[in-house]
C-alpha cells in the first residue's frame, strides 16, 4: 500500500467521527435487543480485531511484525465469529427450548436467527466502521490479509492431521475385534502396518526390513545433500575436508539404498519360496540367529522410520528456507512470519486443550443437542483426546474466516464494493441488517427505524466524507459543508421515521393484519423513501 492510495481512502475527521458515532449509539442499542449478552459483546470486539488485523497485514514500515500480529490474531477473529454465531446459537438454543408446544416451535425458531442475524449485523457495522478509520479494506490489502490466514492455518492443519490420523488407526487395530466396518479396517490396517512395525517373532523378515533401510537410507542421504555442511567450514589450509567427508557420508547412503532396494525382492522370494525351515538349514545357526534379531525387531524398525521421517523434514525445510532466501530481502519476514504465527496457535490450543474442551461440552449440555453429546461428542474426545478436537475446532475456525475474507475479496474484486468506500458501505449495510432483524423482535418501532435511518446517514456521511478528503483532502476546513449534508440526511429521514411512527401509533387496532406485519411493512415503506432520496441525490 502506497500513500496516495491510503491517502484516497480517508475520510474528513468531522464525517469519520459521524460515521463512528452514529455506528457506536445503534450497535449499542440494538444489541439491547439480543439475549446472548457475551456473545454480543464477543461479536462486537471481533469486528475491532478483524480490522485491526487488515491494517497490520499491511503495515509497510513493520512488515514482518505486522505480520505475525495479524497472523496470531486469526485465531481470537476465528474464534470471535465462531461464538457470534454458535455462541447465540447455544445461548438461544437453552433458552428458546425445548418448546412449549408444537405451534411455539416456529417464533422460537424466528427469534433465534434473528438474534443471530443481529449480532452479525453488529459485528459488519463495527469492523466497517473501525475499518473506515484507517481505509484499509481495499482489494490489495485484503488479499494479502487472506495469504496470511491461510498459510497460518497450515500449521495447526497438520498438525491436526497427523493427531487424527494416529487416533484413528490406533482406535480401529484396537476394534478389529467389533463386527462391522470397524472390524474390516481394523483388520486391512493391522494386516498392512503389523508387518511393518511389529513383525511376528522368530524368523526372518528381511524383504520388508531392507524396505525400510532403502527408505530411510535415501531419505537420510537426501537430507545431508540439502544441508550446507562444507559451507559452514571456513576455507583455510589447515580446515578439515568436510566437503569430502560429507561426499562420502551421502554416497555411502546412496548405496546403502540402492543395495537394500535390490536385496528385498530376492530376499522376499527366498523366503516365501523356501520357507523359514529350509532358510535355516542353509544359512549357519548364528548367522539365521542374527537376521532374525535383526529383522524382526520393532525397535530398530521404528528407528528406521523416524530417520526417514527426519530425512524428509530436513529436506523440505531446507527446500523451504532456500525459496526464502531467494526472495527479497524485506519479504523474508513476511514470508516465514504466517508459519510462525501458525506455530504459536498450535502451542496455545494445545495448552488450553482441557478447559476449552471442557467448557465447550458443558455449553452443549445446557442444549437440546445434549442428548447428541453423549452419543457423538465423549466418544470422539475419548478416542482422539482434547488436543486433537480442540485442534480441529481451531482450523474449521480458520476456515470460516478463509471463507469470509474470501467473500469479501470477490465483492472488492468484482467492483460489487468501491475501494473507496468499503468500509462505510460495510457498516451501513450492517446497521441495516440489524434493524432489519430486529423488527422481528421484540424491539420497539422506534429504535428499528432510527436503526434503518442511522444506516443510511453512516453511509451518506461516510461516502460524502470520502469524496471531499479524495478531492480537497482531509486537512481541508470541510466540517460546515459536512454537517449541512449530514443535516439534510438526518431530516429527511427524521421526517420519514416520525411519519412512519404516527401511522403505526393512528393504524394500531384497526389494521386487519397482524401487528408485526404492519410494521413491517412500514419499515419498508420508509426504506423505499430513503432509497429514493439518496438516489435522487
Amino acid at each position: 500500500m502506497d500513500d496516495h492510495t491510503t491517502l484516497s481512502t480517508r475520510m474528513p475527521r468531522t464525517s469519520l467521527a459521524i460515521v463512528v458515532g452514529v455506528t457506536a449509539l445503534l450497535v449499542a442499542g440494538l444489541l439491547g435487543t439480543v439475549s446472548a449478552d457475551r456473545a454480543a459483546l464477543v461479536g462486537t470486539a471481533t469486528g475491532v480485531v478483524l480490522a485491526l488485523s487488515l491494517w497490520l497485514s499491511g503495515w509497510d514500515r513493520w512488515q514482518a511484525v505486522g505480520t505475525v500480529l495479524a497472523s496470531v490474531l486469526a485465531l481470537p477473529v476465528a474464534v470471535g465469529l465462531s461464538v457470534a454465531t454458535g455462541g447465540t446459537v447455544v445461548s438461544l438454543g437453552a433458552e428458546l427450548f425445548p418448546a412449549a408446544s408444537q405451534a411455539a416451535i416456529r417464533p422460537a425458531v424466528v427469534t433465534l436467527l434473528s438474534q443471530v442475524f443481529v449480532v452479525l449485523g453488529c459485528l459488519t457495522a463495527v469492523f466497517g466502521a473501525t475499518a473506515a478509520t484507517r481505509g484499509v479494506v481495499d482489494t490489495e490489502r485484503v488479499e494479502t490479509y487472506g495469504g496470511v490466514v491461510v498459510r497460518t492455518t497450515v500449521v495447526p492443519f497438520a498438525v491436526a492431521l497427523v493427531l487424527f490420523t494416529r487416533g484413528a488407526v490406533d482406535f480401529l487395530q484396537s476394534n478389529a475385534g467389533t463386527p462391522g466396518v470397524q472390524q474390516l479396517t481394523g483388520e486391512a490396517l493391522t494386516r498392512v502396518l503389523g508387518p511393518v512395525f511389529d513383525p511376528v517373532p522368530g524368523r526372518t523378515h528381511i524383504a520388508i526390513f531392507s524396505l525400510l533401510l532403502a527408505l530411510a537410507a535415501a531419505a537420510l542421504a537426501r537430507g545431508v545433500d540439502s544441508l550446507p555442511l562444507a559451507e559452514l567450514v571456513p576455507e583455510t589450509s589447515d580446515a578439515p575436508d568436510v566437503g569430502g567427508t560429507v561426499d562420502a557420508i551421502e554416497r555411502t547412503l546412496r548405496w546403502t539404498g540402492r543395495l537394500a532396494l535390490l536385496v528385498a525382492p530376492v530376499a522376499g522370494l527366498f523366503e516365501l519360496g523356501l520357507g523359514q525351515e529350509s532358510m535355516a538349514a542353509l544359512l549357519p545357526r548364528i548367522l539365521y540367529d542374527l537376521i532374525v534379531a535383526v529383522t524382526a525387531a520393532p525397535g530398530l524398525r521404528g528407528l528406521l522410520w523416524w530417520l526417514f521421517l527426519s530425512g524428509m523434514a530436513v529436506s523440505v525445510a531446507v527446500w523451504f528456507l532456500r525459496r526464502t532466501v531467494q526472495s527479497s530481502a524485506d519479504r523474508v519476514g513476511t514470508v516465514l512470519a504466517p508459519y510462525v504465527g501458525g506455530g504459536v496457535i498450535t502451542l496455545g490450543v494445545v495448552a488450553v486443550a482441557g478447559p476449552a474442551v471442557d467448557a465447550i461440552e458443558t455449553a452443549l449440555r445446557t442444549t437440546p443437542a445434549a442428548a447428541a453429546v453423549e452419543q457423538l461428542f465423549v466418544p470422539i474426545l475419548d478416542v482422539y483426546g482434547p488436543e486433537t478436537v480442540t485442534l480441529a475446532l481451531a482450523v474449521v475456525a480458520l476456515f470460516f474466516v478463509v471463507g469470509a475474507v474470501g467473500q469479501l475479496w470477490v465483492a472488492l474484486a468484482t467492483s460489487y464494493l468501491r475501494e473507496r468506500t468499503a468500509g462505510v458501505t460495510l457498516a451501513a449495510a450492517g446497521l441495516f441488517g440489524a434493524s432489519a432483524f430486529a423488527a422481528t423482535l421484540d424491539t420497539p418501532t422506534w429504535l428499528v427505524l432510527v436503526g434503518l435511518v442511522g444506516a443510511v446517514v453512516v453511509w451518506d456521511a461516510g461516502s460524502f466524507g470520502m469524496t471531499l478528503g479524495h478531492e480537497v483532502g482531509t486537512g481541508a476546513a470541510t466540517r460546515r459543508t459536512e454537517l449541512v449534508h449530514t443535516g439534510g440526511t438526518v431530516a429527511v429521514g427524521g421526517v420519514g421515521a416520525a411519519a412512519t411512527l404516527g401511522f403505526s401509533s393512528v393504524a394500531r387496532g384497526s389494521i386487519a393484519v397482524e401487528p408485526s406485519v404492519a410494521v413491517a411493512g412500514l419499515v419498508v415503506c420508509i426504506v423505499a423513501v430513503l432509497a429514493l432520496v439518496a438516489a435522487i441525490r
